[in-house]
């Protein structure tokens, strides 16, 4: 298992402390004044290095402009605003989810990931863009309440990783961090950097993107290979960024995470996984017996799998059954797992697998009903800035790793923006040999981290 994890998605950078203010003005009040500006947005006098440059030389030529505000205070995430925000979140990842597995084969992608990322766009659109955004999203009609949601949950996965065992030992690590790269001198609106210092902890990093864009490329990418442990080395590919990119937005979280029970590597055994096409192959089952929850479906059967400070839940269809399962999969099982009184005692059999996924972003999401902000014609973003930007790219890739004594994953996802039933309590045996669905949850607010398939534990 390797030896770090990360989320990441396309969104900013952390700020300072918390302020006494609850919500910042740029969330209610459009800009009217340039005098709001950071001075520092003036063009850097340093250019970037060369491509070939190393790795540390090319993330150091990043020109961090933090605007200096602090992070808003969190509220308590278990408000109903913030519980929206949650639900909002594994709604759409869902819809995502029946969108990302027409590709086939196993799947790994995060929700959250993704969902922040494009809220960080929506904050900057205006008119149907904006309407467009908000729908997919499920933002609702409170936006100031949605980006006040998003900082919460934030904090909340900061004290999730802030968990530790009797001992002093850590066994669950999860770092949010964010950024916004933008053009060095481009004009974007004073009240949108607020807008991402205060909700979101972001500070803009400025990059020469119209003069040498495969620098400013290799730099973010250098950026979030640092913030990921090295597990996504190259977000975006060659080519990806152009002399016409203003912004990237990126927000990235490592995930670490021990068993509350873990498997004796003893224990694991080879046996058949049965593939969706009626062949096996031979793959090494874990065996344990845990405290969880459990819930008997008509023709499918789930079970909760505790981390200590998260949980993975573990969808798995009846024999035959997996399309169809698959096909309504929706939060109504996580709902009905959630309200299942514990077993006490689940005897497991799960594969131990590694899978990764890499995913352009776009399609999927104008299916989803986000359009407008895709075509430079029709796209308003100019809450971000009033020179003619529409989102050029959204990309995403994730991996995981899951064996004996937990769970390492990473996610990311880059938005780039150019210009112009349950049976009774007891005792159950449930034995993972054959295609299932997975969902990685934080403990303290729900947020659904990772989502996934495994059809074949074989292939990554």
């Amino acid at each position: 298992m390797r030896r770090h994890a990360a989320l990441l998605v396309l969104a900013a950078v952390a700020a300072c402390g918390p302020v006494s203010s609850p919500i910042p003005s740029a969330i209610s009040t459009p800009a009217t004044s340039a005098s709001a500006a950071p001075s520092a947005l003036a063009p850097s006098s340093s250019p970037l290095p060369s491509p070939n440059s190393s790795p540390s030389a090319i993330a150091g030529a990043i020109r961090e402009v933090r605007a200096d505000l602090g992070r808003l205070n969190p509220g308590d995430i278990g408000g109903p605003a913030d519980q929206a925000v949650v639900r909002a979140d594994a709604a759409f990842g869902l819809r995502l989810y029946h969108e990302l597995v027409k590709g086939g084969g196993n799947l790994i992608f995060s929700p959250y990931s993704i969902s922040t990322a494009l809220s960080m766009a929506y904050a900057g659109a205006r008119g149907t863009s904006a309407t467009q955004l908000a729908a997919a999203l499920g933002v609702g009609d409170d936006p100031i309440a949605w980006h006040q949601g998003r900082n919460d949950i934030d904090a909340a996965l900061t004290r999730s990783a802030t968990y530790e065992t009797p001992d002093g030992s850590t066994p669950l690590a999860i770092e949010p961090t964010n950024a916004l790269f933008g053009q060095d001198g481009f004009p974007f609106e004073p009240d949108y950097l607020e807008l991402l210092a205060r909700a979101y902890g972001a500070g803009l990093q400025a990059l020469d993107f119209a003069t040498d864009p495969e620098a400013g490329r290799q730099a973010i990418n250098a950026w979030v290979a640092n913030r990921t442990k090295q597990r996504i080395p190259e977000l975006l590919a060659a080519g990806k960024v152009t002399s016409s990119t203003r912004f990237v937005l990126v927000n990235a979280i490592f995930f670490k995470a021990s068993w509350a029970a873990p498997f004796q590597k003893k224990l694991t055994k080879a046996a058949p996984f049965h593939r969706l096409d009626g062949t096996t192959v031979s793959t090494p089952l874990m065996h344990g017996s845990i405290d969880g929850n459990y819930i008997r479906g008509t023709d499918w059967q789930a079970v909760e799998v505790p981390y200590l400070g998260a949980t993975m839940t573990v969808v798995l269809p009846d024999a035959g059954r997996f399309a169809a399962v698959e096909k309504r999969l929706d939060g109504g099982i996580l709902d009905e797992l959630a309200a299942h009184p514990k077993y006490r005692t689940i005897h497991l059999a799960l594969p131990r697998w590694s899978s990764s996924t890499s995913a352009d972003l776009n399609g999927m999401l104008v299916r989803l009903g986000i359009r407008d902000v895709f075509d430079a014609e029709n796209a308003d973003l100019t809450g971000i800035a009033d020179a003619g930007l529409y989102i050029s790219f959204v990309v995403h890739q994730a991996n995981i790793d899951v064996d004996e004594a937990g769970t390492e994953a990473a996610a990311a996802t880059a938005v780039g923006g150019d210009t112009s039933g349950g049976g009774p309590e007891g005792e159950v045996t449930v034995t993972v040999d054959r295609p299932f669905i997975f969902l990685i949850r934080d403990a303290t607010s729900g947020e659904i981290l990772f989502a996934g398939r495994v059809v074949d534990p074989s292939s990554r």
